[in-house]
């Protein structure tokens, strides 16, 4: 019962540090209903309840695109826009008659539409997801303490096993195991011992990719006290998640949970308790950790493909001639400067469209400026740039 407890404890603790505040949208909307037999309040009420529904529309219309509200029509008729009353948190009627002809009754209100609520049931039937492409993902295990466990231990598999079990429930891809193994194998024939996210960024990239989760699994045995036989396991993991093309820290979380052993012959008994614990902490700090994920590729459906650009060397009126020329791209949505000092520029740009074409007319655009530039790094969603015909700043290794 104890253990039990404990176990609730800990998944309600790393739950609460991360649920989303319920949140609305505002919407003023209109609902129409023909007046039979001259019944003007039958008429009323099936106006009303049209305006709920068009509140609704418009509320998921913030959520996902024209395309595939088109695509999803009788899946959105039957799942949501059949229950938008509940949806709305409540309303005010702004206005409300009959037509000049007398034949409808035409309702104006202004509904506060639980956007939280069709987000959540929207990605429950999979219209998010499908929407973002069903991300593909790999998770690898990186121990970054001297406690942390063996890589092929229980414990590590474990984690690991409920780690892809709730990204997958959620409709991310899990990347095929061979390609986890060749990313193993690659650092370990490399002989690192040290491994920066980079590194394993650039590799999630080479196997394709979208989404790196990142975690380490600590098993730590705690024995004291005056008792011969019960002892205890500390087990705590740490995840997080990363965007390969750009580096991107998503979101980290960390959970943990200390479960009773019995002292016997062999630790076989540790091991399993140790594995179920491990099963535990890693379901919780996934859920914790992959609606911050969801509502990050939520967000680059709107705002577009993000592109880190680090430009060297160039003067300040070269740099202002770049940035007019990025913001003249078919396809530009936005840009935030993250970084400015004499002779580093670097810039977030947002872009509608897929790498390649960004890549060809920026470059093509330029040339065209009278802009003299070399590539020195194209690497997934991040371009370094230096003038040309001056030192490199990044030294002679060249990555494409």
């Amino acid at each position: 019962m104890q253990r039990k407890i404990i176990c609730v404890s800990v998944f309600l603790g790393v739950l609460l540090l991360c649920v989303p505040l319920v949140f609305g949208e505002t919407v003023t909307a209109v609902g129409q209903a023909v007046i039979v037999d001259g019944d003007d309040t039958r008429a009323r009420q099936k106006a009303v309840v049209n305006a709920m529904r068009a509140a609704v529309e418009e509320g998921v219309g913030t959520l996902i695109d024209s395309q595939t509200k088109v695509v999803n029509f009788q899946v959105l008729q039957d799942r949501i826009y059949s229950r938008a009353s509940g949806y709305v948190a409540g309303y005010d009627i702004l206005s409300e008659g009959k037509s000049p002809d007398g034949s409808t009754y035409s309702v104006t209100i202004q509904a506060e539409v639980q956007t939280a609520s069709i987000k959540n049931d929207l990605r429950a039937i999979g219209i998010l997801m499908a929407q973002v492409g069903n991300p593909r993902f790999m998770a690898v295990y990186v121990p970054e303490t001297r406690s942390s466990a063996y890589r092929h231990s229980r414990v590590v598999r474990t984690a690991e096993q409920a780690v892809n079990g709730v990204f997958a429930r959620k409709g991310f891809i899990v990347l095929d195991r061979m390609f986890i193994n060749n990313v193993y194998n690659e650092i370990e024939q490399a002989g690192r011992i040290d491994v920066d996210m980079d590194d394993i960024s650039a590799l999630a990239l080479k196997y394709r990719a979208d989404l790196l989760l990142v975690y380490d699994v600590r098993a730590i045995q705690k024995v004291g006290g005056s008792s011969r036989y019960f002892g205890g396991v500390m087990v705590e993991i740490t995840l997080r998640a990363v965007a390969p093309a750009t580096g991107d820290l998503i979101a980290q979380k960390a959970g943990d949970l200390y479960v009773r052993t019995t002292r016997t012959a062999g630790n076989y008994y540790d091991n399993m308790q140790a594995a179920k614990a491990a099963d535990d902490v890693g379901k919780a700090v996934a859920v914790a950790l992959v609606d911050d994920t969801l509502a990050y590729f939520e967000r680059a459906v709107h705002a577009g493909t993000r592109f880190d650009m680090w430009f060297r060397n160039f003067s300040e009126e070269e740099i202002y001639s770049i940035v007019d020329v990025i913001q003249e791209i078919s396809g530009f949505s936005e840009r935030y400067v993250r970084n400015q000092s004499p002779g580093n520029f670097q810039l977030d740009v947002n872009y509608q469209g897929n790498k390649f074409d960004f890549q060809k007319e920026l470059f093509a655009d330029l040339k065209r400026s009278g802009i003299r530039f070399q590539i020195q790094q194209v690497k997934g969603n991040r371009f370094l740039i230096f003038k040309e015909g001056t030192d490199n700043p990044f030294g002679k290794i060249n990555v494409r």
